[in-house]
């Protein structure tokens, strides 16, 4: 199972899922082009089943009528996002808690806590392989701790540096929003989620939707690692290019921060 991240931010954020016999979309919230061109060349048209969505926010579904309109695939999301997004597209509906299965690519819907209508995030299983991707949560709950436990590769939302968004030029209400239990991680707090559930078994850890604004790469990556390598470990670590292609499924080096 090959996943690359076609980019990752709050100006968008998309998946490109092949295992070499099916391939899915999960989110689609970057330019029409970049997943165009990752459709084109990693030759996937043919078997692309489906967008595996994991909310209605702007920047995860943006390329989405772009896309559809050449490619007859459904939205393999919630009754709450499909609604929320006011979609005439055919629905494969999953809820938290369910798969989605094919070719022995099983894709587990997990609940999470977001200002949106059903938001879910994921875990992806092919051949012995588990990744979890989480883009998008104010809070880490007890499931989605197990899931990170239970994975090869993690995908985890560090949105913001709290003494960056505090000192930042967002309004008080969006700052607030943020902060809140419905919002986004801080590095602290994927800090603190990883340290709790980093084990032998993690391969690599790649910090998802930086904010531009308020958040540095470098300051991101260095927060987790001093906290797991409190707990021990050595686990590679680096965060996802906001505008380019990452292949998430090849380990990161250990002290290279890469896609920036």
């Amino acid at each position: 199972m090959r996943i690359v991240s076609l980019g990752s931010g709050s100006s968008g954020n998309g998946f490109l899922l092949d295992t070499g016999d099916v391939a899915l979309l999960i989110d689609c919230g970057v330019a029409v082009r970049a997943v165009q061109s990752a459709i084109r060349e990693y030759d996937v048209a043919d078997r692309l089943a489906g967008i595996v969505l994991s909310h209605e926010h702007s920047d995860h579904i943006r390329a989405i009528p772009s896309i559809t309109r050449k490619l007859d695939i459904p939205l393999i999301t919630t009754h709450g996002t499909h609604g929320a997004m006011r979609s005439t597209l055919r629905l494969d509906r999953r809820t938290s808690g369910e798969r989605y299965s094919d070719s022995a690519l099983e894709v587990t819907f997990i609940g999470v806590s977001h200002d949106a209508a059903e938001p879910c995030g994921f875990v992806a299983e092919h051949d012995g392989l588990r990744v979890a991707v989480f883009t998008d949560l104010g809070h880490v709950s007890p499931v989605i701790m197990d899931a990170l436990q239970s994975a090869d590769i993690i995908v985890l939302e560090a949105n913001y540096d709290r003494q960056m968004l505090a000192n930042g030029p967002y309004p008080s209400y969006l700052k607030r929003r943020i902060q809140g239990p419905a919002g986004h991680l801080s590095n602290d707090d994927c800090a603190t989620a990883l340290a709790a559930t980093v084990s032998q078994r993690t391969q690599a850890i790649w910090l998802a939707h930086l904010s531009d604004k308020n958040n540095e790469p470098d300051i991101a990556v260095g927060t987790i690692r001093e906290s797991i390598a409190l707990m021990g470990y050595d686990t590679p670590v680096a965060a996802l290019a906001r505008f380019e292609r990452t292949e998430v499924t090849r380990v990161p080096a250990r002290q290279l921060h890469l896609g920036f």
